[in-house]
């Protein structure tokens, strides 16, 4: 579903966009804003396994043997 907006742009943007046709505008600035936010998302996902990151231990052992562990049933959770 596509909704009507109205959008603050710079002059030099706006001198930019204008050079495609009326027709492509929308779907310009569409996959230009899902890509900035995908980005964000990424962004602040990153920043949060991060901070996880800083306050966990890290885990003994390889993941080969975790494996290994896991198939023979030795494995605890």
């Amino acid at each position: 579903m596509s909704h009507g907006t109205k959008l603050m742009l710079d002059d030099d943007i706006l001198q930019e966009l204008q050079k495609y046709p009326r027709s492509e505008r929308s779907l310009l600035v569409n996959r230009a804003l899902r890509a900035y936010l995908q980005q964000q998302r990424r962004h602040r996902t990153a920043q949060a396994m991060d901070e996880i990151r800083g306050h966990t231990a890290p885990l003994s052992g390889s993941a080969e043997q975790w494996v290994r562990e896991d198939r023979e049933g030795k494995r605890s959770n």
